[in-house]
């Protein structure tokens, strides 16, 4: 077929219109596209903003001149732990006052002054450490972090520390936690910060963080028991195991606890089942660990603790469940059982009280609340561990400071002629002074 000049050119005309019309939508949308891409212009900073920042650059560049000074009475662990908490408080409010925060899904916020109030306590910190002392004397965190739940374990004459390891001035949620630091002492009282360990891997449970470890020693193995949170913040008991506790290898069957079918447990949303204790008792072994479950009896859903049994610490087994009227609507956080003269001690973090236990002549059942005017062992702490080196015992803690200043301490731990436990005074009051 012959098609005439006059339709070739219609036709030649159609085809460069649509091109034309074509090359003008793509234009559009470009236009669009960047428009939209383009961030919007932050809001014109407060005069109180504004002042605080310039605070913030000023207490700055104090710090660095101070943190350069050799002081006496400080170590350069000690002074660098706490300059870096300093630097945090610092760069937290300053990411309030430019709302550069993480996005994160709901949860209740630690104790956060306004952005003008947590630099005039950062100077005041500062003050405390230009005058020679350290503001956290006595505590342990790395520099510029915050420790939390942790294992104590001694090899060789020497305490290993094992713990959470977060960036002080923030939440779990702003920045997810990696591994595990790691620390070692001769006293107990001076630590020296090691290389972390166990590093999250994408293709395992503990794909998103991991918590709350715990290790206990049988036959030349040291076994870590940590809670491994999947990317829905749904938790599991998982297991790593070490011959020198710097070199440590996930199981293959991780995770080796979770609280399916007794407990609420779903993989595609959180769930409670973490801070694993693990108590040897005969030829057993107890996991407890905090957990949820619907109460049978009233169809409601509380906290409890959970126990697991094993005969080789690799397989585990359903063995019951602890119920604590004082913590049903909150969880029993980290349990840590102790058996002395025949009975078992259960300690745990209340989240109205602090650390509270219960008594019971069997590691399963027949749990009992101490009465409520002895139940508290220590108020405004937390992640309790009981410690025995050399016949001695310790009760190790984390005191909880405003702005989200979490650090390790420890202390003797007493037992009266009536069996009940206790902390000596002093530590006490040190620890509820500084948390006011």
């Amino acid at each position: 077929m012959i098609t005439s000049p006059h339709a070739y050119a219609k036709r030649i005309r159609t085809i460069l219109m649509n091109r034309i019309y074509k090359l003008l939508l793509l234009l559009i949308l470009a236009v669009a596209t960047s428009h939209a891409a383009e961030p919007d212009e932050p809001a014109p900073l407060s005069a109180e903003d504004s002042a605080t920042l310039r605070k913030i650059a000023s207490v700055r560049e104090r710090l660095t001149r101070v943190n350069r000074v050799a002081y006496e009475n400080i170590r350069l662990a000690d002074q660098n732990k706490s300059a870096g908490m300093i630097a945090e408080m610092l760069n937290r409010a300053e990411q309030k006052i430019y709302n550069l925060l993480p996005p994160k899904f709901y949860w209740p916020e630690p104790e956060f002054e306004p952005p003008a109030k947590m630099v005039e306590s950062a100077e005041e910190l500062l003050n405390t450490l230009a005058s020679g002392r350290d503001p956290f004397a006595g505590k342990y965190a790395e520099p510029g972090g915050y420790v939390n739940d942790h294992a104590l374990i001694k090899k060789d004459g020497l305490h290993h520390l094992f713990h959470i390891r977060g960036t002080a001035a923030t939440t779990w949620q702003d920045y997810p936690l990696f591994n595990f630091g790691h620390a070692v002492s001769r006293d107990l009282v001076h630590w020296n910060t090691e290389d972390p360990v166990l590093q999250i891997e994408g293709n395992s449970w503990d794909q998103f963080q991991v918590w709350a470890p715990h290790i206990i020693e049988h036959k030349g193995t040291y076994y870590m028991f940590y809670t491994g949170v999947n990317k829905n913040v749904c938790q599991a008991i998982c297991l790593a195991t070490s011959t020198d506790l710097y070199h440590w290898k996930r199981s293959d069957t991780n995770p080796v606890i979770t609280t399916k079918p007794w407990g609420i447990w779903n993989p595609d949303k959180w769930s409670d089942c973490r801070d694993p204790m693990v108590l040897k008792d005969g030829d057993l072994f107890y996991c407890y660990f905090t957990a949820q479950r619907k109460n049978p009896e009233s169809g409601k859903d509380e906290s409890c603790i959970g126990i697991s049994s094993s005969t080789d610490l690799l397989n585990w087994k359903h063995a019951g469940i602890i119920r604590l009227d004082q913590s049903l609507s909150t969880p029993p956080e980290s349990p840590f059982v102790v058996k002395r003269d025949g009975k078992y001690y259960l300690f745990y973090t209340n989240y109205g009280m602090g650390t509270t236990y219960a008594i019971s002549d069997d590691p399963v059942k027949g749990w009992k609340e101490v009465p409520p005017d002895q139940v508290k062992l220590m108020g405004r702490t937390g992640a309790s561990e009981i410690y025995q080196d050399d016949g001695k015992w310790y009760y190790s803690y984390i005191t909880h400071l405003k702005n989200s200043f979490y650090l390790f301490d420890i202390h003797p731990l007493q037992w009266g002629a009536d069996g009940y436990p206790f902390i000596d005074a002093s530590a006490r009051e040190g620890s509820d002074q500084q948390t006011k």
